[in-house]
């Protein structure tokens, strides 16, 4: 009996550690891309990085998104939420990020959520978060939630706050939300399930880790469940890092800032102390620095050579040495790596042979590795993962890899050699993915040293006698290209990449609406592609007020998309203006915020409907967009009508109706956008969009 009860205790044990340890996945093969830096609303938009999936997903098992919560501006990274729910932000559209998740899960990608906890900004002043409803639960926060050691209670004019003092470091820009209590605690676990079940987010990363007690992170993670969490825990100390996961419960990964650190000191702008890249284990053993030297630690590590905060121009934290050299000791070390987006950018083809080759002998986040030299002008080392080893060097010192290892990549600086214990498939990068352009595209194709590239156009599968790849190949009209690479000497394909290429005319003329900030009695708009100025030069041109509430004019005149868009009150003195604002397509904003100086322009859908004479539509709604009253005129009688919200949750609210005729309050309710369903009595509905703002 006591045998059987210790085996119990046992395996009661082992499932606990591995429950407890779970987004901290053992030997972890990831790599990761952060698909954004500082400001990179283009590139980083979701309807851009959809596009780029089929490029990105199969080199990168993780993608790290910017902060997704609308925070009511067209310019902002998301770093001050002020909503949690609603995930209109300055990249895009909920439906649009719902496409990007789903497009990147689709081809086996899991893509991680930023997800900004410790601190939260008001919708109208520094207190005033909304109040949001997700899935049948209402969640909402105020001045008892907010740290009572927060600067606004120091503010004329602003609540005060009452929640307990702050758990960990302060931040000024927003309110430091109150960990220890309960109600803040629900409502994270409620955004973040929300994220998870709804958005399709498999992961987070923690922001500012600094800002309140570890342990909260294990109670959010254990109580939502995903595949990685990684803390952003921004100190260059070993033992503080160390501590933050332990504080966890071992329950999350945390960003190597002391690896990172180690890199700067290590290569610099015309210098390099390739001694800095190693630590000694236990004081003896030499191992590759940060986080990844200690077998204690390493499973825990994210390896990074910059980030979104780091790499910003000017900051004195930003890599300035080897990206190429510095991404070879990444992926030759233990941890997860992960790739900046700017960096990926820059250097595609020699990052994609990297990861291919860390990928090729199975290197995970807990390998073993054997400093084989080191000094100042040299660092090699050999990492042994689940299918072989791989030996990196770093530096101009000479080296000569052993004859029964394989050169992958090379390049200034540094190289890679691999021997796989069993043959492995050729990878394949094939960019720009298909999809609809309006200018020829060039298709480049790369593949593993020593593989061959196979592609053909007439949708039939490609194989070793299909055409050769050898240049890069112009697409100028509607295709389908499938590509495979082959090892001629072990004979193994890639999987098949197929793209297709669909072109259309650019449109001739695109229409831009803006509804003013208060004050402006008039809208002018200056517009440009590239230097070329689109509607004459500064300020623009008059735009035409509509009965919608909105000034539009027509742009044309461009070659290529997208275009630049700035509005302004058209004044020659006290001239105001928004941010630069860009575009592919028709489309609306609203007057945000003034942020130094300009006003920042929220995206909005254009109305369909303006306050014309509702007799002129058959189903009319209006005003639309309204700040409160809908007004509705039907050409049928309607024996209910329901509205619900954008995640679709019907609103408990009272309509008025007169026969076909009557009027709706939306006045208690966030901006957004909402459906409103017209149930005839034979049981069939119309639905009709307004946009509250």
């Amino acid at each position: 009996m006591i045998r059987y009860y210790s085996l119990f205790l046992l395996l009661l044990v082992s499932f606990w550690n591995s429950t407890i340890k779970a987004q901290a996945p053992a030997q972890c093969q990831d790599v990761m891309l952060q698909g954004f830096y500082w400001d990179s609303y283009t590139d980083s938009k979701w309807t851009t990085l959809t596009s780029k999936s089929g490029e990105i997903a199969p080199i990168f098992s993780l993608v790290w998104l910017p902060p997704s919560g609308n925070c009511q501006s067209s310019s902002s990274m998301g770093y001050a939420p002020v909503w949690w729910f609603d995930q209109n932000s300055a990249f895009g559209t909920t439906d649009e990020l719902k496409a990007l998740i789903g497009s990147l899960n689709n081809r086996g990608a899991k893509v991680i959520a930023d997800v900004v906890i410790n601190h939260r900004s008001g919708a109208t002043n520094w207190t005033d978060f909304p109040t949001e409803t997700y899935n049948g639960v209402t969640y909402s926060m105020g001045p008892a939630q907010i740290c009572s050691t927060d600067e606004v209670a120091n503010q004329p004019g602003q609540a005060t706050p009452t929640g307990a003092p702050d758990t960990g470091d302060d931040f000024n820009g927003s309110r430091d939300l109150d960990h220890l209590s309960a109600t803040v605690r629900n409502n994270i676990k409620g955004y973040m399930q929300f994220l998870k079940n709804e958005m399709g987010y498999s992961g987070w990363r923690y922001d500012m880790t600094k800002g309140f007690t570890a342990s909260f992170v294990n109670e959010y993670n254990n109580a939502v469940g995903a595949y990685f969490s990684v803390g952003e825990y921004f100190d260059g100390s070993y033992d503080l890092c160390k501590a933050w996961v332990n504080g966890c419960n071992n329950n999350s990964t945390t960003f190597d800032f002391p690896e990172k650190f180690s890199l700067n000191s290590a290569m610099w702008n015309g210098g390099m102390n390739l001694s800095n890249l190693v630590w000694l284990m236990n004081g003896t053993t030499p191992q590759p620095a940060g986080l990844i030297h200690h077998p204690d630690t390493k499973r825990y590590a994210v390896t990074f050579v910059d980030n979104h905060d780091t790499y910003i121009t000017g900051n004195a934290n930003r890599f300035n040495g080897n990206v190429l050299a510095a991404y070879a000791y990444l992926m030759g070390s233990p941890g997860v790596p992960c790739v900046l987006l700017a960096h990926w950018n820059s250097n595609k083809s020699e990052i994609f042979q990297m990861v291919a080759a860390r990928r090729a002998v199975q290197l995970h986040s807990e390998c073993n590795v054997v400093v084989n030299q080191y000094a100042g002008n040299i660092y090699v080392s050999t990492a042994t993962g689940l299918n072989g080893s791989l030996i990196v060097k770093i530096g101009s010192g000479a080296y000569s890899a052993p004859s029964d290892y394989t050169l992958a990549t090379s390049g200034t600086d540094y190289a890679i050699w691999t021997k796989t214990t069993n043959p492995v498939a050729p990878s394949l990068m094939v960019g720009p993915a298909g999809g609809t352009y309006f200018t020829p595209q060039t298709v480049t194709m790369t593949t593993t040293t020593g593989d061959q590239i196979y592609y053909t156009t007439n949708n039939s599968t490609p194989t070793n006698t299909s055409t050769l790849y050898t240049l890069p190949i112009t697409v100028s009209s509607s295709q389908t290209i499938k590509a495979v690479a082959y090892d001629p000497i072990s004979h193994l394909y890639s999987p098949i990449e197929t793209n297709v290429y669909t072109f259309s005319s650019m449109p001739s003329s695109i229409k831009v609406r803006f509804k003013v900030p208060s004050g402006w009695t008039a809208c002018k708009v200056y517009a440009w592609e590239g230097s070329t100025a689109l509607c004459g030069g500064w300020p623009g041109t008059s735009m035409t007020l509509g009965t919608d509430g909105f000034y539009s004019y027509t742009v044309s005149g461009y070659s290529n998309l997208p275009i630049g868009v700035v509005f302004n009150n058209g004044s020659t003195s006290a001239m105001q203006q928004t941010v630069d604002l860009s575009t592919s397509t028709d489309k609306c904003w609203e007057a945000g915020n003034l942020s130094g100086g300009k006003y920042l322009a929220n995206e909005v859908n254009c109305p369909n409907v303006g306050m014309e004479d509702p007799s002129s539509l058959e189903w009319n709604i209006y005003p639309n967009p309204t700040n409160g009253q809908v007004f509705f005129s039907l050409p049928d009688f309607v024996n209910r009508v329901t509205v619900s919200s954008a995640l679709g949750q019907e609103l408990d609210l009272r309509t008025v109706q007169v026969l076909n005729a009557g009027s709706i309050d939306l006045s208690g309710y966030p901006s957004g956008m909402y459906t409103i369903s017209f149930y005839r009595t034979d049981g069939t509905k119309v639905n009709k969009r307004v946009m509250k703002y």
